[in-house]
């Protein structure tokens, strides 16, 4: 095999809080997050020479040293001493960028997981998620997926039970700079949510029942009008529960009427907003 093709799926926060801050900077999280089917494509390719070559549909997104697949596949080959492994990695975006749905994290996993069967390198899960977590903190739910409570700066997870469903992703022009996401909240002091998260969020069965306990620390401090008026659009037409997934700016907004959803899609669409229908995988 010379060639491999991986979905690369976006998630979002159900929950999310900031509960402290470790020595080395990084942030501790308690959080619970969930694929959904929006997904990236990433084809990696052998070239039959050393290096790492990066190829992007978003002109945008660096196709460099900065590149988290690049520094995936870095981490990977280092890894397993794969002399002469060489890969090209061509990326089609449809995830959006400063979201908060774990777009270029998608992208790492992807890599990881590729090259693992490109190479037949047989590092466990495990060894992948250990590999991720040293690079972004959400790369270690994208390597697993499905329905997760972690804590840790995230690496850490226990599976939860899939939850099925419609949602609905909108995002405006402006994006959120994760650092400065991150300052407010230090500002704003570390607190503890709701207690027993993991209990609720594993015995609930229904959008509907998990609604009330959705939030996110960072929508709480978040100023954005797009926000504001997106969340406003979704609510308005039959979203159980809306808000900000991750450090934002994306929002999210949770469906039992597929109808319903597709109503607040087109007008999102006449709004100039980025919107995606998609489901919880």
């Amino acid at each position: 095999m010379d060639s491999l093709t991986v979905s690369a799926r976006a998630k979002i926060n159900l929950y999310l809080d900031v509960t402290g801050r470790r020595a080395d900077g990084y942030h501790l999280l308690e959080t619970v997050m969930h694929t959904v089917s929006l997904c990236d494509t990433v084809t990696l390719t052998k070239t039959g020479k050393s290096g790492i070559e990066i190829s992007c549909s978003d002109p945008l997104i660096p196709c460099d040293e900065k590149n988290i697949a690049y520094k995936c596949a870095a981490a990977f080959f280092e890894k397993t001493g794969i002399c002469g492994g060489g890969v090209s990695i061509d990326i089609i975006k449809n995830i959006p960028s400063q979201a908060g749905m774990g777009g270029g994290s998608a992208d790492g996993a992807a890599v990881l997981t590729g090259l693992n069967r490109l190479f037949s390198a047989e590092l466990s899960e495990n060894e992948l998620i250990s590999l991720g977590a040293r690079i972004g903190a959400d790369i270690p739910f994208c390597i697993k997926g499905g329905c997760g409570y972690c804590t840790g700066i995230g690496e850490i997870i226990e599976p939860l039970p899939k939850i099925s469903g419609t949602v609905l992703m909108g995002k405006g022009a402006m994006g959120i700079s994760t650092p400065e996401a991150f300052k407010k909240i230090d500002s704003a002091g570390y607190r503890i949510g709701t207690e027993g998260v993991k209990d609720i969020f594993g015995s609930v069965c229904s959008l509907k029942d998990i609604a009330p306990y959705c939030r996110n620390i960072f929508d709480e401090v978040s100023c954005l009008d797009e926000v504001s008026h997106i969340k406003k659009i979704m609510t308005d037409n039959g979203a159980v529960r809306s808000l900000m997934t991750g450090s934002g700016s994306a929002v999210f907004g949770l469906y039992e009427s597929e109808t319903s959803a597709e109503k607040a899609y087109a007008l999102l669409k006449q709004y100039g907003y980025f919107s995606a229908l998609c489901s919880l995988v």
